[in-house]
């Protein structure tokens, strides 16, 4: 049997990894050690999967490289602009009218990887670094001082990739937004290939309150299809699990095969994270929290927390920070405007943007304790890691926390803000009282990325009823 990874979502992706991007490289890292194994991306103007070199696989799981697909039309055809149905040639020369910075900034991408040792390669990046936004030139910046390249499809992608009998196509994650699983399902089906969707969670479906109404229904339409087309779902914890049980039985749709594997975390406590903190912050000094900013997360309740043990004097008394960690979402302009601005929390709460890996475990390292008051998770990596680095955690009780967390942190109902503020009041004016849970977090076993991407391709792979098993030795 050939595995094939879809990296069509890794591709596209510009900065530092969020919770899912980190989970596919991971997974795609994996996907090396297997003894045959081919990449894919996807294609949105011809919609076919196209080969991807294990060399170019290489580099974006890198973060080497990223696709700008603004030029291309929607994957899932679900936000269609007038010029999508244009032919290629005619789209891309009105792409080179209405947005000639963005088709240059990709070509100097181009032409970087194509020639890495030009002598005009330096004229090139000054050109870039002109054309680029202040937001762009912080995404494209990486912890060892260069720059990833933002490169066209065609430098990405090859030759259409043709599924054949016994090839076992996982799609990870964000594949709902960044292809056709319609399209992919039916190349499979056709060629006798098994389809795999890696599934975090449905949260959209479940609270769409917390989503943009088109993102709501572009995401139910994927994981209707999803249901009906995959050949096997991996799920991340027992909630998901049930939660998509459910969720099928609701709308009385037999499901996929399901296959349970929980996620890895980085081996934090064996990293060595040197350098700086971030100024204003000091060691034991701030109570850490790492998340992109959305409704899902609640940072407001962090946020009415903080403001009481400002306005009680804990926070004066103390020298303690309340750092947020992470990019600015969707639907948080509130949110932002407080955290940016509210008189009340002077510079006692700060917000870091585009932190890198090295910077991110600095930041776990020198912090008092963390916190994680999210809503619903389908698993929750930013609190694991947190016990990886064997800090004292106080969590939600939201969805998948509790059971990943365990008896290793405080849980908390998201929604009780008096009890989020004792606790957090009890641990900054006495470090004894997070002492035990220290304690346990010095005890917690994270699984590795590398036990979890092993789990993950061997239940891609797992053959099916259908499918000639190999013999035993």
């Amino acid at each position: 049997m050939r595995l094939v990874v879809d990296l069509t979502s890794m591709a596209r992706w510009l900065g530092p990894p969020v919770g899912l991007v980190r989970v596919q490289r991971h997974y795609t890292a994996a996907a090396f050690k297997a003894a045959e194994v081919a990449f894919t991306v996807f294609d949105p103007i011809e919609r076919v999967l196209r080969q991807v070199s294990p060399q170019m696989a290489a580099e974006i799981i890198a973060g080497d490289i990223s696709c700008d697909m603004s030029f291309y039309p929607d994957p899932a055809r679900i936000k269609m602009r007038f010029y999508d149905r244009w032919p290629n040639w005619a789209r891309r020369l009105l792409m080179a009218i209405i947005k000639p910075r963005r088709v240059l900034i990709t070509e100097i991408g181009a032409f970087g990887r194509r020639n890495p040792g030009s002598p005009f390669l330096g004229f090139l990046k000054r050109i870039e670094n002109r054309l680029m936004k202040e937001n762009e030139r912080r995404q494209v910046a990486r912890e060892d001082g260069s720059r990833t390249r933002i490169v066209p499809l065609q430098t990405v992608a090859g030759d259409k990739y043709n599924l054949s009998p016994g090839d076992h196509l996982l799609l990870m994650n964000s594949d709902w937004v960044h292809t056709d699983v319609a399209v992919i399902s039916r190349e499979a089906r056709s060629a006798g290939a098994k389809l795999i969707v890696l599934l975090n969670d449905i949260i959209p479906i479940q609270f769409p309150e917390w989503y943009k109404p088109h993102d709501v229904k572009r995401f139910t339409d994927y994981v209707k299809l999803a249901i009906r087309l995959a050949d096997r779902f991996i799920l991340t914890s027992r909630r998901v699990t049930t939660d998509v049980e459910e969720y099928a039985a609701k709308l009385g749709i037999h499901l996929p095969e399901l296959r349970l594997v929980p996620l890895g975390c980085d081996s934090a406590r064996k990293s060595k994270a040197d350098g700086r903190l971030p100024d204003g912050l000091e060691t034991d000094r701030y109570i850490l929290f790492v998340s992109t900013i959305e409704p899902r997360k609640n940072h407001s309740l962090l946020m009415d927390v903080w403001r009481r043990l400002v306005l009680d004097g804990t926070v004066a008394r103390s020298g303690m920070k309340l750092a947020f960690v992470g990019r600015s979402g969707w639907m948080v302009d509130e949110v932002l405007a407080k955290l940016h601005g509210h008189p009340d929390y002077g510079s006692s709460l700060v917000h870091l943007d585009n932190v890198d890996d090295a910077t991110l475990s600095l930041l776990y390292r020198n912090s008092a304790f963390c916190v994680y008051p999210s809503f619903y998770e389908g698993y929750g990596l930013p609190p694991v890691e947190a016990l990886a680095f064997g800090k004292a955690l106080i969590a939600s009780t939201g969805g998948a926390i509790a059971e990943v967390v365990g008896s290793s942190g405080l849980c908390l109902d998201p929604f009780d803000v008096e009890g989020w503020e004792n606790a957090m009041r009890g641990w900054i004016i006495s470090p004894a009282a997070r002492a035990p849970y220290e304690a346990k977090a010095a005890e917690f076993v994270a699984r590795s990325w590398e036990q979890a991407g092993r789990e993950t391709l061997e239940a891609t792979l797992a053959p099916f009823a259908d499918e000639a098993r190999p013999p035993r030795e």
